[in-house]
């Protein structure tokens, strides 16, 4: 048998090694060309530029770019195929036929002519795997059913071309393999989970129909993966429709935007359009954005309960209410036009032909015709209606009737007494009793604020479109944040977050329910966790009072106290005794200040960095912040200051929750003082 699959994995490698070297060949190929093409454009560009047609030659050029880039991708896939060309095996009899299929999966076809030596993870055929044990099972093409049974299934474990081991189950996915895959360390990118999806994700994951889905997972149960995976399944479904740059991911931060960098890659595909909610604020308002960390790090440092109340109110779709009912009120109820007149001719005699709009027209159209619109579609729409009838009357070209409507927008403008988006701002909070602090920043909490009222006011200066969605970390986003979303994009979404991880507020099942209404999302929850071990989990659920998660039964120590006076020697000796076989370890704070002291004093005594920038999770033992952590995990997670007077209010125990489900293997707390009553249930060690 042993003989049998090493045959078949040679025979793989070899069709592949063949393709490699074909695809070098084209490769090599088009290189020439392009250089030759960019030859003969330089010679020929003189010529050209003084009266002929550039537009052949840049198109000549840009389909030999297209494809050299189509086979540098190709070159990257079959690369990666041959380090490890399929992970699963299914023999598979459909009902009617005698002959039984041998199915192999890996994460891309490998076809040598009629022959398929193994199928993508992502074909149809390929789904049986994920989502049936040995015995009855069928797969759908289109509408078309097709049944069968398997009679086999078979996973592998192959690395660098070599086949290490492989055994048969009957269950979807082994937890053998599931639990070698977890057990292992963390690497510095997060990696394609293809062998180990679970039938919950891969429900998920192959969603035939583009519609909007709302995740709720607990930590830990593949959210940012499961998003992934699902943009390489459409990718391949909707090969002709979607591209890589079709699609969009809205990120916590920086850091985890690397982090996450090498998943697609992975499977063989380019890498999606990466941004943050902030990086979008910034540019449509052309303000700095205060960093979501530097917000926390005040509610967590000193956490006054007006600022409390503020945060709250702002989380709420009661806030999105009055703003909306603010904006389409009151503010757009001050618009008040005056009669324009023009004059278009003048005779000899002095006689004056004008053409005029009365104040009254302007207030008809205004707030009777487009009524229902924003305040910059309806200046649009009487622009373009006064423009027009300049255009019919004087004979204008398409061209100066563009800018004459230019024009009129920038009168019809003038009669908002209040234009700037900070001072409506300003005015709607006074209104609700609150002030907005001075600064040349805008306060996280109100980016989505200022974006609402600029769209409303002005519409949006950047084309943010997209044929698909992924927002990560949705608990971190407001109503108003979401109703931006709803401006910014009208594309399918998968949208997904964990409410128990939301730090600064406490987010309801209602909530959820609403946002899910609100997006016209399917509302699915991930009640299974597959980063730590079974004693990390159960401490983290009891904090947050989750009864009812599942997790894999990966055994591991008890997270357990240390009690002691010298904390920075106490977390030198976790470091070296109980973590030396770990490659990242974190020392995750409660706020930048405790962060940054602690660095100081650390590292004269070991090699460690701050987190500040993506290339820092390099390093092997990081300080973090519980926000700079945020979707990331490690092997190890230390959290110092545990005290009483630390942590010991709702935002602290949410921190300490996100910080310990950070945590894959081992879990440690420091306290140089009283450990915080938190942690009651763990074993406490005094040094």
């Amino acid at each position: 048998m042993e003989n049998c699959e090493q045959i078949y994995l040679q025979k793989t490698l070899s069709c592949l090694e063949s393709k490699l070297k074909d695809c070098k060949a084209r490769l090599s190929l088009a290189r020439k060309h392009l250089k030759k093409g960019m030859a003969e454009y330089n010679d020929e560009y003189g010529d050209l530029s003084r009266g002929g047609d550039l537009s052949n030659a840049f198109a000549h050029l840009g389909a030999i770019e297209e494809n050299l880039l189509d086979l540098e991708r190709e070159e990257r896939k079959i690369a990666t195929q041959i380090k490890s060309p399929y992970f699963a095996r299914i023999d598979f009899k459909p009902n009617g036929k005698k002959k039984t299929q041998q199915i192999y999966i890996g994460i891309g076809n490998v076809l040598d002519g009629e022959k398929l030596y193994v199928a993508d993870w992502r074909a149809p055929v390929s789904s049986m795997y994920y989502d049936f044990n040995v015995g009855e099972a069928s797969f759908k093409i289109g509408e078309d059913e097709y049944r069968g049974n398997i009679e086999l299934k078979r996973q592998y474990k192959i690395e660098n071309s070599s086949l290490i081991s492989y055994f048969d189950t009957e269950l979807t996915i082994n937890d053998e393999i599931l639990q070698d895959i977890l057990s292992k360390n963390v690497s510095t990118k997060m990696k394609q989970i293809v062998s180990s999806i679970q039938k919950e994700q891969n429900t998920l994951v192959r969603n035939g129909n583009l519609e909007n889905v709302l995740v709720q997972g607990v930590a830990g149960s593949g959210k940012t993966s499961i998003a992934l995976h699902r943009a390489a399944y459409l990718l391949y479904r909707y090969k002709k429709q979607i591209k890589s740059n079709d699609i969009c991911i809205i990120s916590p931060n920086n850091i985890f935007s690397s982090y996450i960098s090498e998943v697609l890659p992975q499977l063989g595909e380019d890498n999606l359009v990466e941004t943050t909610f902030a990086q979008i604020a910034r540019a449509e308002l052309k303000k700095p954005i205060q960093p979501r960390e530097n917000m926390l790090d005040e509610i967590a440092t000193n956490p006054t309960q007006k600022m409390l109340n503020e945060i709250s109110y702002k989380s709420s779709y009661e806030y999105l209410d009055d703003l909306l009912r603010f904006l389409k009120g009151a503010f757009i109820e001050t618009y008040s036009p005056k009669t324009l007149s023009f004059v278009v001719s003048e005779n000899m005699v002095g006689e004056k032909e004008t053409i005029s709009f009365s104040a009254e027209q302007t207030k008809e159209l205004f707030f009777k015709t487009f009524k229902g619109y924003d305040l910059y579609e309806r200046i649009n729409k009487i622009a373009w209606q006064y423009a027009m009838y300049f255009t019919e009357r004087r004979h204008y070209n398409k061209e100066q009737n563009r800018g004459l409507k230019e024009r009129f927008k920038k009168i019809l403008y003038k009669f908002l007494p209040i234009r700037d988006i900070e001072r409506v701002f300003e005015i709607f909070m006074a209104r609700e009793g609150f002030e907005i602090p001075k600064g040349k920043s805008v306060a996280y909490m109100d980016k989505g604020a200022y974006l609402v009222i600029k769209h409303f006011i002005y519409g949006f200066d950047h084309d943010f479109s997209a044929k698909y969605l992924i927002i990560d970390e949705m608990q971190d986003f407001t109503p108003v944040d979401i109703y931006a979303f709803k401006k910014l994009w009208h594309c399918p979404m998968i949208v997904l977050g964990d409410v128990n991880q939301c730090i600064e507020k406490n987010v309801t099942d209602e909530y959820l329910g609403l946002t899910a209404d609100f997006l016209g999302c399917k509302l699915i929850e991930l009640k299974k966790t597959y980063r730590s071990t079974k004693q990390i989990a159960l401490f983290a659920n009891r904090l947050v009072g989750l009864n009812d998660i599942e997790f894999v039964n990966r055994n591991g120590q008890e997270p357990y106290v240390i009690e002691t006076a010298g904390q920075s020697k106490a977390i030198l000796n976790l470091i070296e005794n109980e973590c030396g076989e770990y490659d990242h370890i974190a020392i995750i704070c409660k706020c930048n200040k405790e962060a940054r002291e602690l660095y100081k004093q650390l590292k004269t005594l070991l090699d460690c960095k701050l987190l500040q920038e993506p290339e820092d999770y390099e390093h092997r033992v990081l300080i973090a912040t519980c926000a700079t952590a945020k979707g990331i995990e490690f092997d190890a997670v230390i959290v110092p200051n545990a005290t009483r007077e630390n942590y010991h209010n709702t935002i602290d125990k949410n921190i300490i929750y996100v910080s310990a489900t950070r945590a894959l293997h081992k879990l440690f707390f420091v306290a140089n003082d009283t450990p915080c009553h938190f942690l009651q249930s763990l074993e406490h060690k005094k040094v």
